[in-house]
């Protein structure tokens, strides 16, 4: 039997584990299952990765990677026609919306690798960065369209881009959810009719709450 190169046995193995966990939960989730959907041994899994929690942290350090990858993709480049806030917000909401309805189990998995790694130590840091990815993306793509149309925002960019990425992050939880799709449409316009509002208001004085 040909060898297989260890980085090709880990991305096989983190690709069960995703379908694994999108089909059984974390908590339904074993070695066991990740190799059998693997069509591998458990000993050339543990070969790869010492337990389950190195799987599930490898899974959701791809996640991170799959998400740089389409955002990445989906920002206009320097090239492109200019676009102002309002477009940006929108092209941002539908890459994520496209995104969950060509895919709705990895979202799920997102989802529960997310409070996975809220309660393992070794995997904290990769739930962090990923929601720290995501708000640094939103809040460049923001500034770019905004100094591509001219636009000054009267409120920090910072809290419009958190406003977005928790808007829309809760949206598509309800989504996963409710299984609304019209519903989850018409929130998301909503969404960012608010931010766009909220951009255009008179600087607030601070949290009121």
């Amino acid at each position: 039997m040909a060898h297989v190169p260890a980085a090709v046995r880990r991305a096989q193995i983190v690709e069960a584990a995703t379908a694994v966990i999108a089909r059984d939960g974390v908590a339904g989730t074993t070695t066991r299952a990740i190799a059998g959907e693997a069509g591998l041994s458990l000993a050339t899994l543990h070969y790869v990765f010492a337990g389950k929690d190195e799987v599930l942290a490898a899974v959701l350090e791809a996640l991170l990677e799959e998400g740089k990858r389409a955002l990445e993709a989906s920002t206009p480049q320097a090239g492109d026609a200019p676009i102002g806030l309002a477009d940006a917000l929108y092209h941002l909401a539908r890459t994520y919306w496209q995104g969950i309805r060509s895919d709705p189990g990895t979202q799920r998995v997102q989802y529960e690798l997310t409070l996975y790694a809220m309660r393992t130590p070794q995997a904290a840091h990769l739930g962090r960065a990923l929601y720290e990815y995501y708000l640094e993306a939103t809040e460049t793509l923001i500034r770019d369209a905004c100094a591509r149309a001219g636009e000054t925002p009267r409120t920090p960019v910072r809290d419009l881009a958190h406003l977005a990425v928790s808007g829309i992050d809760g949206i598509l939880l309800q989504y996963l959810v409710l299984g609304d799709d019209e519903q989850a449409r018409r929130s998301l316009d909503n969404l960012i009719h608010g931010i766009l509002a909220l951009a255009t208001a008179p600087e607030s004085t601070g949290p009121r709450i």
